[in-house]
């Protein structure tokens, strides 16, 4: 055959393009990894699994995304990843169960994943009065009922947390007194996420306000059966709003900072309002290098000692509560503006930690609400809730056992006189802790004295005629 002749022949051949390598059959190409900025500029974020946290609760410090299901990780790329097909169908290839963090459903890629968890606290409360003629109460309750959905969407970095609380007291707490019932449902947790930036993490969407660590952290992270009542006096519990936040500034795992506005008004909030906004920054060290700060107890019984010191300043512009963002609402009708300010610390080393958080309050009664009684008079003007906080707690890891000995003492204090609504109280007490499998499975048991300062004009008799709670409760989370 004549030279020309083959060479006409086989040119369309040889004009034929080598067949496109794709990652995942009849699903959306991967997305390309993105280059590492030049010249100083932020750093892009490792593309992180989805979250919680309460924290994150809340919100979120690492504590909101400990409450997420860890990632899926993605099979190593074996070409040049094309640009995500956001119209096209995506197969789901990998499906894990991880105790703790749910099942979780993903794309070969990770581009898409969706993971479901679930957590149970069922409870049994006992108080003994120690006045005379006051009945015994107690009560068998659904503490919590919790249910998450996390994950990402259209790459790693866009991430979403939607929780929802199905017990009476999850349905009930964190909004002012008397808000409209519609408020009183099941979303807690609501919002989206994205990580593009390592050191500039955004956050829409309802959560946890970043303020108080012992708040951000889970429920089901805790020493106790629940929180101290320095945190129920204090904390400002969920809003919905946008936060600026990083959870390792720098990649020095040493500094955590968070920055927040939110609407003001609490969770599931949906009419208009006034212009009144909820403003926040917290900030937090850990100066002898990152471990787990988003969860009490030293469960891993860390070898090297860990320490984190966090600080939160916050100004709610016409709180509704008198407490913030929940609480009774002034009996004037108006509202409030408050100055929040805490410090805290964790401290964790061979199965022995120690956490402690101060918290002080002061505020402005600049917009009485000039409600009047039954008879037509004005309602006097009522006075902010102002005052500190302080609880310290201990816990100490039996080894080799999962057993832990935890005891606790809190204090709430009017430190401003007759010009303030707060009442002195007081907690004192101790518990234990079997974890079966870690917080995942526990059980826990606490013994408290409560008093407060209209018991008796001294320490001593406000004491001993406090009451006396026993808590019983066993979690489980899968």
């Amino acid at each position: 055959m004549p030279l020309h002749l083959a060479l006409a022949l086989s040119w369309p051949l040889m004009m034929q393009a080598a067949p496109t390598s794709r990652l995942l059959a009849d699903a959306p190409d991967a997305v390309p990894t993105p280059e590492r900025p030049k010249g100083g500029a932020a750093p892009v974020a490792e593309a992180p699994g989805p979250v919680d946290a309460e924290p994150a609760n809340e919100g979120s410090e690492v504590a909101e995304s400990s409450e997420g299901p860890a990632p899926i990780d993605s099979e190593p790329e074996t070409a040049a990843p094309a640009k995500l097909d956001r119209k096209a169908d995506a197969k789901v290839q990998k499906f894990k169960f991880k105790p703790g963090r749910g099942f979780e459903l993903a794309t070969k890629d990770g581009n898409y994943v969706l993971a479901i968890r679930a957590r149970l606290q069922v409870r049994y409360d006992l108080e003994h009065p120690n006045m005379p003629g006051e009945p015994i109460d107690h009560l068998l309750q659904i503490r919590r009922a919790r249910v998450v959905f996390a994950g990402n969407v259209f790459g790693k970095h866009n991430r979403y947390y939607i929780q929802f609380g199905f017990s009476p007291r999850d349905m009930l707490g964190g909004l002012p007194d008397n808000s409209p019932g519609i408020r009183y449902n099941p979303v807690r947790d609501a919002r989206v996420e994205f990580t593009y930036l390592r050191d500039a993490t955004v956050w829409l969407g309802q959560m946890k306000v970043p303020f108080s660590r012992q708040r951000v952290i889970s429920s089901g992270n805790q020493q106790f059966v629940d929180r101290s009542s320095v945190n129920e006096e204090f904390n400002l519990d969920r809003d919905i709003g946008l936060v600026l936040r990083s959870d390792d500034i720098a990649g020095l795992g040493r500094l955590k900072y968070a920055l927040g506005v939110f609407m003001g008004d609490g969770r599931n909030a949906y009419e208009l309002t006034n212009t009144g906004a909820l403003y926040v920054g917290r900030l937090t060290v850990m100066p002898l290098g990152k471990f787990e700060d988003d969860s009490e107890g030293d469960l891993e019984r860390l070898k090297k000692p860990g320490l984190s010191l966090g600080g939160a300043y916050a100004y709610h512009d016409d709180a509704p509560g008198e407490r913030g963002v929940h609480g009774p609402r002034p009996a004037d009708g108006g509202t409030t503006d408050i100055h929040h300010a805490t410090a805290d610390l964790m401290f964790k080393w061979r199965g022995l930690s120690f956490e402690s958080a101060f918290h002080y309050r002061k505020a402005r009664r600049r917009n009485p609400g000039g409600a009047v009684d039954e008879m037509g008079l004005p309602v006097p003007v009522a006075l902010a809730r102002d005052g500190v906080g302080w609880f310290g707690q201990f816990g100490y890891l039996i080894p080799p056992a999962d057993v832990e000995f935890v005891t606790r003492y809190s204090f709430v204090r009017n430190i401003f006189g007759d010009k303030s609504s707060m009442i002195d109280r007081d907690e004192l007490g101790g518990g234990v802790n079997w974890y079966i499998a870690e917080h995942n499975f526990k059980v826990s048991f606490d013994y408290f004295r409560v008093w407060d300062g209209l018991l008796g004009p001294t320490v001593r008799e406000a004491m001993a005629g406090g009451v006396d709670r026993f808590r019983l409760q066993i979690q489980l989370a899968f």
